[in-house]
């Protein structure tokens, strides 16, 4: 009676508690701007602290998995939270590049441990008799998450120019509660943490789906983050090469916001899009994402309709906005349900790794590229990458079909 109460507890706090610690809420609205105007941190510090922090929290990801295998999911979710209020303090209070670089660095090793709250759901539910139910929860959480970054967008500046440091605050305030939030996020499972007698004898095997699934994850991510933040830079080179700082700066606000609205809405009927047409979602979405990249460049070579040529460019950012949660849900949801108990954490951490290699490898690549050429090439680079997810997309559509096949072929033959 008292695991059911406890369990029904869970089910409330928990989307909550995922949404409000997707991220450091109002950090990441007011972070360039921040680490510019009250740290004095140049472009070139800004932009390093990101590789810096990734390529730090790549070569400790074995470390962090044995700790995470040792210490079990609840505490992992719990150390998670308790790093991210770190982070938090850490680049409000810190007053040199080391100081903000740890900070960064702590903020990414928070998210490798905070991300065992996935395992958390799938195994509740599953207690409960509701595995189906992973994606609309985890839908929920996003949807929580998006609304309260898309009021953020709204306040954060306001904020910052009554006083600097208030959104830091603030974000210290969330970071905290969320801290509390997390002791009420327990995974009442057998599957916590290996038994330490089993430890060493458990060996995890990859079918062909989880391998191309990590690959189609460690892709998608980078190319969406990525397009998030040069599509909104090629944007506004291109506005202002027809408007003046001053409307650019308007204009670009209010593409940001209708993005954010967008996200939410993605977010709320997500669950239903995903119930109609089941595991084409994982082609579906790659496909939304070369459309989306194929609109901005389109967009950009339009000269003499101004009002077209930007429509038709913010549409494919906005596109972007709009597969982001939907994609994530969705893989995590098709890689926990293709793997063993025991296998959860080393496959979630080894997302997230994929996801960070490519990513640092991108953001160093396009780096170097932007030295001597214009973003054009950037885009044009990112257009031929969400090509190859989506015959990743394709690939992995075709296994977990085959696997359908050949269960119910089973399933007919003993019968």
């Amino acid at each position: 009676m008292k695991k059911n109460t406890a369990l029904t507890r869970f089910n409330k706090i928990f989307p909550w508690y995922s949404g409000l610690s997707g991220d450091l809420l109002f950090w990441i609205a007011i972070d360039t701007l921040f680490l510019t105007v009250v740290k004095n941190f140049n472009s070139s510090q800004i932009i390093s602290l990101t590789s810096v922090s990734l390529l730090t929290c790549i070569l400790l990801q074995m470390p962090l998995l044995k700790i995470i295998n040792k210490i079990g999911n609840t505490n992992s979710v719990r150390l998670g939270s308790l790093l991210l209020l770190v982070s938090s303090l850490l680049l409000t209070f810190g007053q040199n590049y080391i100081t903000i670089a740890l900070g960064k660095v702590v903020y990414e090793i928070a998210f490798t441990f905070k991300n065992m709250v996935n395992a958390i759901l799938k195994n509740n539910l599953e207690l409960q008799n509701r595995s189906d139910e992973y994606i609309k929860i985890q839908t929920k959480s996003n949807t929580i998450y998006a609304t309260a970054t898309m009021i953020i967008s709204f306040i954060a500046s306001p904020m910052f120019n009554l006083n600097n440091y208030l959104p830091m605050f603030t974000c210290i305030f969330f970071c905290f509660l969320c801290f509390i939030l997390s002791f009420f996020i327990i995974d009442f499972s057998n599957y916590n943490n290996a038994k330490e007698e089993n430890k060493h004898k458990i060996k995890i095997h990859y079918s062909k789906v989880i391998i191309v699934l990590l690959i189609s994850y460690g892709l998608f991510y980078p190319i969406v983050n990525s397009g998030q933040s040069n599509g909104k830079l090629f944007i506004q080179q291109e506005l202002l090469l027809n408007f003046n700082i001053e409307k650019t700066a308007l204009i670009i606000g209010v593409i940001l916001c209708i993005s954010r609205i967008v996200r939410v809405i993605s977010n709320i009927f997500f669950n239903k899009i995903h119930n109609k047409y089941k595991e084409k979602v994982g082609v579906i979405l790659p496909i939304l994402l070369s459309i989306s990249i194929i609109l901005m460049i389109l967009g950009s070579f339009i000269v003499d309709y101004t009002i077209l040529k930007f429509s038709i460019m913010s549409l494919g950012y906005v596109i972007i906005l709009f597969i982001r949660d939907p994609f994530k849900v969705y893989i995590q949801d098709l890689a926990l349900r293709n793997i063993g108990k025991e296998g959860q954490q080393t496959l979630l951490t080894t997302m997230e790794l994929s996801r960070k290699v490519v990513r640092a490898i991108i953001s160093l690549t396009f780096t170097m590229i932007l030295v001597n050429n214009s973003m054009i090439i950037v885009i044009a680079i990112l257009l031929i990458l969400s090509i190859i997810e989506i015959l990743i997309g394709v690939k992995l559509y075709n296994l977990i079909l085959g696997g359908k096949v050949r269960k119910n072929e089973k399933c007919n033959l003993y019968s």
